[in-house]
């Protein structure tokens, strides 16, 4: 199966279902991320980034997708998403970048961050675009999209402030992944379970 072949059949299982909005009133702000995927010659690859560390980033240093808060500017969660991509990776989504599907909402499971509606796209990007970084990206990786099914990647991760707590992660290449993020991927995990990709052979 080539690379724009997985792209047309995840595209085609994302549009059989409506993507779940988070309900009105459990959240104060809204935003949105982007899945990106790049064909390459091993397969498709999906963006990851690290973002830097800021004290009032609560993901700061985290692996996480492109993305952030929606602007009182942004005429939609997508613009967002756009305007997003654009200032955190250098990546021009309308010029360089196909609508692939929306993903559920997700938001974050403790207090002590704002109560957020995040939005996640997926958008297939063209062969060779490259992401750069900027003030609040310290690198970004492209991360082959077997990763996401991969079961011997999966590990756990416990954090010095909830020591009692095992959060699930993917671990790739000396990059963590997990929290918001992994939610996302296990989203896109489920998609890619239904149309049967294994990331084992060619694509």
């Amino acid at each position: 199966m080539s690379a724009e072949s997985l792209i047309e059949r995840i595209a085609a299982e994302l549009a059989r279902r409506e993507a779940r909005r988070a309900e009105p009133g459990t959240y104060d702000v809204e935003a949105a991320v982007t899945l990106m995927l790049r064909p390459a010659a091993a397969g498709l690859e999906f963006l990851a980034i690290k973002r830097t560390e800021q004290e009032r980033d609560p993901w700061s240093g985290h692996m996480a997708l492109p993305g952030g808060r929606r602007d009182e500017e942004d005429a939609s969660l997508w613009a967002t998403a756009v305007r997003e991509a654009r200032e955190e990776v250098g990546v021009d989504l309308e010029a360089v970048g196909r609508f692939v599907g929306q993903l559920d909402d997700v938001a974050p499971r403790t207090r002590r961050i704002p109560a957020i509606a995040i939005t996640p796209f997926v958008v297939a990007v063209q062969p060779g675009v490259v992401a750069r970084t900027s003030s609040e990206v310290e690198y970004a990786v492209w991360v082959p999209l077997e990763v996401v099914v991969d079961e011997a990647l999966r590990g756990t991760l416990q954090l010095d402030v909830l020591p009692d707590l095992e959060f699930p992660t993917i671990e790739y290449g000396g990059h963590v992944i997990w929290g918001l993020t992994l939610r996302i991927l296990g989203q896109l995990k489920e998609v890619l379970n239904r149309i049967g990709y294994t990331g084992s052979g060619p694509v």
